[in-house]
């Protein structure tokens, strides 16, 4: 096998497992969602009119 045969070869095993892996793995998308959502749901409730809302609703 020639040194040219070897480097195609190594490049295409290469490219196969970065394919395969992902951006993100699965703990990180999830971390992300996790955190992403959170965020949102605090800045929705530290408005106030939903503020005003909620306590209109509990009391």
């Amino acid at each position: 096998m020639s040194k040219l045969d070897q480097i195609i070869a190594n490049n295409a095993r290469a490219t196969q497992s970065r394919r395969k892996s992902g951006f993100l793995g699965q703990r990180a998308r999830v971390l992300l969602l996790t955190l992403t959502t959170l965020l949102l749901v605090f800045v929705f409730f530290t408005q106030p009119q939903v503020r005003a809302a909620i306590e209109s609703l509990t009391g």
